[in-house]
């Protein structure tokens, strides 16, 4: 497939849609205002309405020669639809625009100079902001945005480790250190796109880059087709991410045996046990520079840590 000058694509942009027109329109002319013009885009409808999912693909005139859309006849998961958008085209970028997700128009332009520029990096990733919004029928409002992880000045494999801090819609991939690594694992149904990064961000330092570049959609009490998987799959979300974990410590411990774990495990726990006991202290003193209510959020973050 070739860009809008007739030339092979730099970046394939893989799409992943179902059953969500008034988001997919969004989404697609999203693509069509991107400042940089070396772009495919890829279409995965993964299970939804063949049609529908055509005709809006037929509708935008600045799609033609430069679209190609996958029809699946069931859905196979986020992860293998990624897969399928990645193998489809060659190029040197790869990007993961969700059809509920938005981009700057500069976040083409901005993303391909950095990794021209660092040629060592597998991946950069955008700052974000989180749009809060509601759909009331064809309708989209936004209610209020906020940016995520405010303070964030680099991608770091160590803030990786405690959760996602790179979402799809943030990130430019380099195509062969993506393939390099093993694409997305289609045996999660949530988490992958953490899961890949943590892998990749273990080949060479993912970039960041400090202007606000993306714009992650996410609607609260929006359940079916409509909502996100990170609020709708919470608890899906929760368990997948302790596999994750589980599948690594495996690993390690098979590599290293288990004394660094057990050490961790029961360090950590005889600290927590310390600070419970140091705030039962505190409560029996009735100490006035402690507020109830003090004490009382210590307490739960104790809980959280004692059953995340």
């Amino acid at each position: 497939m070739s860009d809008a000058s007739g030339l092979p694509a730099r970046v394939n942009i893989v799409m992943r849609t179902r059953n969500r027109p008034v988001l997919l329109s969004r989404a697609l002319d999203d693509v069509l205002g991107q400042e940089y013009l070396g772009w495919v885009l890829t279409v995965v409808n993964d299970g939804g309405d063949r049609a529908t999912v055509d005709d809006l693909v037929e509708r935008r005139a600045g799609l033609r020669d430069r679209v190609r859309v996958i029809h699946n006849e069931s859905s196979v998961g986020m992860e293998a639809a990624s897969n399928q958008g990645v193998h489809a085209v060659e190029s040197d970028f790869v990007a993961i625009h969700d059809d509920d997700d938005t981009w700057h128009p500069l976040f083409l332009s901005r993303t391909s100079e950095w990794l021209d520029d660092n040629p060592e990096s597998p991946a950069v990733s955008a700052r974000t902001e989180i749009v809060w919004e509601e759909i009331t029928g064809r309708i989209v409002r936004e209610v209020s945005r906020e940016t995520f992880l405010p303070d964030r000045t680099q991608v770091t494999f160590f803030d990786l480790l405690r959760f996602n801090t790179c979402v799809p819609i943030s990130l430019l991939y380099r195509r062969e250190r993506l393939v390099q690594v093993g694409l997305f694992d289609e045996t999660l149904s949530a988490t992958g796109d953490w899961e890949c990064n943590l892998r990749l961000a273990a080949t060479g330092q993912l970039g960041f880059l400090r202007e606000t570049l993306a714009f992650w959609h996410q609607r609260a009490g929006q359940s079916g087709d409509l909502g996100n998987s990170v609020i709708a799959a919470r608890e899906a979300h929760r368990d997948l991410d302790r596999l994750v974990r589980d599948r690594a410590l495996r690993a390690y411990v098979g590599d290293h045996g288990a004394g660094l774990p057990l050490y961790l495990t029961r360090f950590l726990d005889d600290r927590f046990d310390e600070m419970r006991e140091r705030l039962d202290r505190i409560e029996r003193a009735n100490a006035t520079r402690f507020p109830e209510r003090v004490i009382a959020a210590a307490r739960r973050v104790l809980r959280r840590r004692a059953n995340p």
